[in-house]
């Protein structure tokens, strides 16, 4: 695999390959004051702006601007974080977009598991939450609860004597969320979130204890809930869960206790003669007759959730979040993790042995102020008041829209671009479908030169611009909270950087079919592909672009299965302690596997299984204590062959 075609790259190593220079657009702390276009009472106000307009010749345009002199008049106030730092905010909005995008949805959360963000949310009444135990009795305190019933039952449901406590709030719980894959028991970041805000310090080899003691992780954070003035903590492996510090206090009522228990399973479990699991190792080691489809059903309630428009599932919209209180360790005022997000994360490519835009950041340079300033920043947004400022916009909806219009263009557009074109015939075709393609992105914001009496320049600076505001242009930025501020540059920044590649992708198709961007209108068709050579070279060209931008935004991670999956399949991605991992040990890289990279290319590739799959590559990506013998993948095969015969 060639490094222009790897997914893999940082961002940083992207933006120095392409002598990348952003758009440096920042705020005002006015709406007026604002250098980029603005909308006002439905007038387009050109005049002034197109003095201001520079693009660049390769890669992006830039508006300049003078950055506001001052900087963050507190710890707990980071609204001027782009003004006073506008190239980090360039740099890190990929990462804040994606992060908006991600929240509370299993499969990009499940690529990038290192959480950045807390945010404020709500979990209604009525909502029904699961709690399994292994012996009778009532759930202790704190108490961690699912969800979805399948992953209590995947947990403790498959040995003993388990009940299953069906349970159901019976009024507004407060909570905060910790995105990413925060209850995902690892050393490798996924844990240094809550590290930083529990214990002020993120280890960058975290002892055992340290990461598997999740009571006394339990503890800690409704010491921190009880600080806040919530209720819980909601997290994700795979699937949600919810830490309620105190259920009966926070009203979670028990609607009903079911003893689960599959009858002889004691007995059996205690049976010495009896072979423990002759196929994989369910969660929690071997069980009832029953445990190897529970653990599968885990998984099949992990896709509900998977909320990625090419795999279905919803996000997990039990939980209400409060984007005005949006918290982010990408915040370009916390200056100490500044240069960490970027490079020194590469490893043949991967890190950790995964991919993913954000999957190799940690916060391990964190400094004790920084953290200071975050957790003053979770104690603002949990205490914000009903009349506190707040635009209501809905944020994650703005991003996945900006996401649906150029997601699957853009890798139409990379398609075409990728094909063959060594024949004139080919070539032609290659830079009429992408011509096509990009008008119809620019089509809403778009005036040909010979329709509006206007140059090519000014109908160009137009266009972009119009695109470029779609979607925050018309947003009073006096309505913003301070925790939205950083969301609406990033949404901006993306954006833009969409409007302008989409521009030079119309602009190059159309100077080689029809030339209508030219004020007279005339086709400069017949003498456009006289030269193949510069054609190709330019298809060339424009497919490196594509792919950067690709890679810089972080669309070219697996989107979805390449074949639809059969009635009995699931479309499967790693989300420990769930792991699939053919011919590997159980947990695959989570049981410390030393994968190749064909190796951990296909461990990360989504890919369609059925149950029958996962109970021979399935297991638990778990502590070396809960480890069971491995039983090797191609017997299991076999011994699945005779049991059909």
């Amino acid at each position: 695999m060639s490094e222009s075609q790897d997914p893999r790259y940082s961002s940083e190593q992207l933006l120095e390959d392409h002598n990348f220079e952003p758009s440096t657009a920042v705020h005002r702390k006015s709406p007026p004051a604002r250098s980029r276009l603005c909308l006002r009472h439905g007038k387009i106000m050109i005049g002034s702006f197109l003095a201001l307009v520079v693009f660049t010749l390769f890669q992006g345009w830039r508006i300049f601007t003078k950055p506001e002199p001052e900087k963050p008049s507190s710890k707990s106030s980071h609204w001027s974080a782009c003004s006073t730092y506008p190239q980090d905010c360039q740099k890190i909005a990929p990462f804040v977009f994606d992060s908006v995008y991600s929240l509370l949805k299993q499969w990009p959360s499940s690529y990038a598991p290192n959480g950045h963000s807390v945010v404020p949310g709500r979990v209604a009444p009525n909502t029904l939450l699961y709690h399994a135990k292994k012996s009778p009795g009532k759930p202790k305190i704190p108490t961690f609860f699912a969800f979805d019933a399948e992953m209590s039952l995947a947990i403790y449901g498959s040995s003993g004597a388990p009940e299953l406590h069906t349970m159901t709030t019976t009024k507004e719980l407060r909570v905060i969320y910790l995105d990413g894959h925060s209850a995902t028991l690892t050393s490798t970041g996924t844990l240094d979130s809550q590290m930083a805000i529990l214990g002020g310090h993120v280890p960058k080899d975290p002892s055992e204890d340290l990461v598997y003691n999740e009571n006394q992780r339990a503890v800690e954070l409704c010491q921190l809930a009880d600080k806040l003035g919530i209720d819980g903590v909601v997290r994700m492996n795979a699937g949600f869960e919810i830490l309620v510090c105190d259920y009966s206090k926070s009203n979670v009522r028990n609607l009903f206790t079911a003893n689960v228990t599959v009858p002889g399973n004691e007995a059996r479990e205690h049976d010495a003669s009896l072979p423990r699991d002759p196929h994989r190792q369910p969660p929690l080691g071997y069980g009832n007759d029953f445990s190897e489809q529970n653990g599968w059903e885990w998984v099949r309630s992990s896709t509900w959730h998977y909320g990625n428009g090419d795999t279905g599932g919803i996000p997990e919209n039990r939980i209400r979040l409060d984007l005005c209180g949006f918290t982010t360790w990408y915040d370009p005022s916390l200056r100490s993790l500044i240069n960490s997000h970027h490079g020194g994360v590469r490893v043949n490519d991967t890190y950790q042995n995964g991919w993913g835009l954000r999957r190799g950041h940690r916060l391990l340079g964190a400094s004790k102020e920084d953290i200071g300033i975050f957790r003053d920043w979770i104690s603002e947004a949990t205490s914000r008041r009903k009349n506190s400022k707040c635009s209501n916009t809905d944020w994650q909806a703005l991003i996945e829209t900006i996401t649906s219009k150029y997601n699957s263009r853009a890798q139409e557009i990379l398609f075409h671009l990728n094909k063959n074109s060594s024949d004139d015939q080919a070539a032609h075709m290659i830079v009429e479908s992408v011509y096509t393609l990009s008008h119809a992105i620019l089509f809403p914001y778009h005036e040909y030169p010979i329709v509006a009496g206007v140059t090519k320049s000014e109908a160009k600076a137009k266009t972009v611009a119009l695109c470029s505001e779609a979607y925050t242009g018309h947003i009073d930025l006096e309505s913003l909270s301070d925790f939205e501020m950083l969301i609406e540059q990033s949404a901006y920044i993306i954006n833009s950087r969409l409007c302008q590649w989409a521009w030079d992708i119309f602009e190059w198709s159309d100077s080689r079919m029809h030339g209508r961007l030219e004020k007279s209108g005339r086709a400069t068709a017949p003498n456009s592909f006289e030269n193949m050579k510069n054609v190709r070279h330019e298809i060339v060209q424009r497919k490196d672009e594509t792919r950067f931008l690709l890679k810089w935004i972080g669309w070219d991670t697996w989107q979805k299965c390449e074949t639809e999956c059969a009635p009995n399949e699931l479309c499967y991605i790693p989300m420990w302690p769930v792991i699939y991992a053919p011919g590997q040990p159980q947990g695959g890289i989570y049981a410390g596997a030393d994968l190749t990279e064909e190796e951990t290319v296909e461990f990360w590739k989504p890919k369609c299984i059925s149950r029958q799959d996962f109970d021979c590559g399935g297991g638990r990506g778990r502590e070396p204590q809960h480890q069971f013998p491995d039983v090797p993948y191609e017997k299991c095969k076999a011994l699945q062959k005779e049991t059909k015969m």
